[in-house]
């Protein structure tokens, strides 16, 4: 073999072996409640019941919906932001780095039970007369 052919070789072996061992990047996120047993939705889509953890694909907002019965539904907004690390150009590199690199995150609800609302009362009897009526004269 030419060392031309040994460098075209090598270099060929070399970007097949980047691409088979790179690593990847796994985006993992725990939703935890207290108590658990919480119906967790994210983004309108059921994720099932707390605690859970599931693969999330994007960095951004999201809407968390959870409901359990006994306790008032709670709806939320958070914010995923993507590690430095995550960001571009430097995710390229990391995608081809050849260890698994993952980002877990973790969000903690309290459920507390419904507000009991008071029992209406009538108003209290009054005796007095009303001012403007016949009842004054």
């Amino acid at each position: 073999m030419t060392p031309r052919g040994a460098q075209a070789c090598l270099r060929g072996l070399l970007a097949a072996s980047v691409l088979l061992l790179s690593g990847c990047i796994r985006r993992a996120l725990t939703i935890q409640t207290e108590p658990p047993g919480a119906r967790v939705y994210v983004n309108e889509e059921y994720k099932g019941t707390s605690p859970v953890t599931y693969d999330f694909m994007w960095y951004g907002w999201h809407r968390v919906r959870l409901e359990k019965d006994g306790y008032t539904q709670v709806e939320d907004r958070q914010l995923l932001r993507a590690p430095i690390y995550l960001w571009i150009p430097i995710d390229v590199v990391l995608e081809l780095a050849p260890v698994p690199i993952r980002d877990q995150r973790t969000w903690r609800y309290v459920l507390t039970p419904p507000e009991e609302l008071p029992t209406p009362r009538p108003p209290a009897a009054s005796h007095e007369p009303v001012e403007g009526t016949n009842a004054a004269r």
